[in-house]
């Protein structure tokens, strides 16, 4: 497993670098088609799919419960298909998932924001005022997203391990630049490292699905941690009914054990 998180600003050339980068090194190239479709084969409908993709939510889709889930189900399906396979994940947070793992580049594109205002106008063939409008709406939907979201700063250059200013650059040039990192940094080793890591990540988040989403249980901060086979279950629950049935429901298919440190609490806290 082999992981590049290409975060971009409107007009840098983010979606072409990143279908040229998963054409030259084979890799899967996950960008909001694919997460759009796997996110409705989870069942997030339409409506909050197109809200919440990389948007900060207004003051009511904020405080539905469809919030939450549509956050835990981009969370499985990214860590799932990086489980699989070596992938290319354009935006949508991916530098936030996975932070710290081993065999992971992350990448910012950038460039000016008159470069930008212009290749918007000559790639969607609009207006100067329309092309501004739409680099700075974006801009401030995902910066707005990544804060709001996963308390980030999309633009904090310790997020990544390179940022590129793509203003007097090609995509050609890009993706050389891009690929020499990803040559010279990523180790067997840190593949072998990351694979583990994403796989354990996977089955966790699907154990948090499975007990949130598709059960309903009301546990509060649930986490799954899962390694060797087991899952450890931490959060506060309103009683040992729930508890035993979290536990019960825990034992997907993957895991041979199930370890609850869920408490009960008062009003769920």
């Amino acid at each position: 497993m082999a992981i590049i998180t290409l975060s971009r600003e409107r007009g840098a050339l983010g979606d072409e670098v990143a279908q040229e980068l998963a054409k030259q090194l084979n890799y899967r190239f996950i960008d909001k088609k694919v997460v759009d479709e796997r996110l409705g084969d989870m069942g997030v409908e339409e409506k909050h799919r197109e809200a919440y993709d990389e948007k900060k939510p207004g003051i009511f889709a904020a405080l539905s419960t469809a919030m939450e889930d549509y956050v835990r189900c981009l969370k499985s399906l990214f860590y799932d298909e990086a489980s699989k396979s070596n992938c290319i994940f354009v935006g949508r947070g991916s530098q936030v998932f996975f932070r710290g793992i081993p065999g992971v580049i992350s990448v910012r594109l950038v460039a000016p924001q008159e470069t930008r205002i212009q290749r918007i106008e000559k790639e969607l063939g609009v207006d100067y005022k329309t092309a501004k409008q739409m680099v700075t709406r974006d801009d401030r939907d995902r910066a707005g997203f990544n804060r709001y979201f996963f308390d980030a700063n999309w633009s904090d250059p310790c997020a990544y391990h390179a940022i590129i200013n793509t203003e007097d650059l090609t995509v050609m040039q890009i993706v050389a630049v891009v690929r020499t990192l990803v040559e010279q940094r990523i180790t067997p080793e840190q593949v072998a490292a990351g694979k583990e890591m994403v796989e354990n990540l996977a089955l966790g988040q699907a154990v948090v699905r499975r007990l949130l989403t598709e059960c309903q249980l009301p546990i509060f901060f649930l986490e799954a941690e899962c390694h060797n086979g087991e899952v450890t279950l931490n959060g506060i629950a309103y009683s040992q009914d729930i508890i035993d049935k979290a536990k019960k429901e825990a034992l997907i298919d993957g895991l041979k054990r199930v370890n609850c440190n869920i408490r009960i609490g008062r009003m769920g806290v």
